[in-house]
């Protein structure tokens, strides 16, 4: 109940200082900041207005429009410069001005008035830019503290990059993101980690989602290997698969044969069809010479012979 009679009684003193103010077209420098601390900017800046009609040399009312401008997220450099010319005292106040409302400003969201009002502090005093950064970069503010200060780009890519190492899998990728746009600097290590991750997985869509992940941080490794002809060997763990497709030059009249001492793998062709082997030496009848080979026990030597025009292209067969 107090607090209600007491809010109508501010509100009954502002109207009539206000209707006071409008009927004799006057008013005081105190008249004036009253207004301002009411929010009533525009009345405040009407009073001004006539005090620096009738008085150019009004350094306060120039400095105080000033300030009543910036209040409203509006830059004031005509009226400061003016109050700087008559008070030279004005100018040390004006850059912390600028700043506090910036800050005051940001706290609103509304970051494109709080940039122009942190552009004007810097402008009035250069000795502020790194402060301001570093005041932004301290908030985790890091898009606003390298805008000031380029320099802190790398340690706010360290920041993100030490995020992404300190957690697995997908929750990573958006950490690694944010680093690279503040620096280039772990573009390679990020990609060659999650090209190793690509490896681990046995699954082929795990895979490609991996290698798309790692291709956003440049390019890659083709994911196949073109083999030409003679006899290639490979080592498989049980469940372990070639980490690329196999596939032969194109043009090129190609038959495969395919062995290992129990025979205890099968092929994945890129349709999707698994074909396991049986034979001591297996021409198969497929129409497709992309694949890789999966090993279903420990496969120490699996040995592939690929021959020039004996047998004729895969498409032939």
């Amino acid at each position: 109940m107090m607090n209600t009679i007491l809010s109508a009684s501010v509100l009954v003193v502002v109207v009539i200082l206000v209707m006071a103010i409008v009927s004799y077209g006057q008013g005081t420098l105190s008249d004036a900041k009253k207004l301002m601390e009411y929010g009533l900017y525009r009345q405040a800046e009407a009073v001004f207005q006539v005090r620096t009609e009738k008085d150019s040399g009004d350094a306060d009312s120039w400095y105080w429009w000033g300030v009543c401008l910036v209040k409203q997220g509006y830059q004031a450099d005509e009226m400061f410069l003016k109050a700087v010319g008559l008070k030279p005292k004005y100018n040390e106040s004006i850059a912390p001005l600028y700043r506090q409302e910036a800050e005051a400003f940001m706290q609103k969201s509304r970051t494109d008035t709080a940039i122009m009002l942190f552009d004007k502090a810097i402008e009035w005093n250069k000795s502020l830019k790194s402060d301001i950064a570093q005041s932004f970069f301290d908030a985790g503010q890091y898009d606003m503290a390298v805008r000031y200060n380029s320099g802190l780009a790398d340690k706010a890519a360290d920041i993100f990059y030490e995020k992404g190492e300190a957690v697995s899998g997908e929750a990573s990728l958006s950490y690694y993101r944010k680093a690279v746009t503040y620096s280039s600097k772990y573009i390679e290590a990020i990609k060659a980690k999650l090209l190793d991750i690509s490896k681990t997985m046995f699954e082929e869509k795990d895979i490609r989602f991996w290698r798309d992940a790692a291709a956003e941080f440049g390019s890659i490794p083709p994911d196949f290997k073109i083999y030409e002809p003679g006899t290639y060997t490979f080592s498989l763990k049980a469940g372990e698969k070639t980490d690329r497709w196999i596939m032969f030059p194109s043009g090129v009249l190609i038959n495969y044969g395919i062995s290992s001492s129990d025979f205890n793998y099968k092929l994945l062709y890129d349709d999707g069809e698994v074909v396991k082997d049986g034979e001591d030496v297996v021409y198969l009848n497929k129409t497709r010479d992309k694949f890789k080979i999966i090993a279903i026990t420990d496969q120490p030597k699996i040995t592939m012979n690929l021959i020039q025009g004996r047998f004729g292209s895969a498409s032939e067969k």
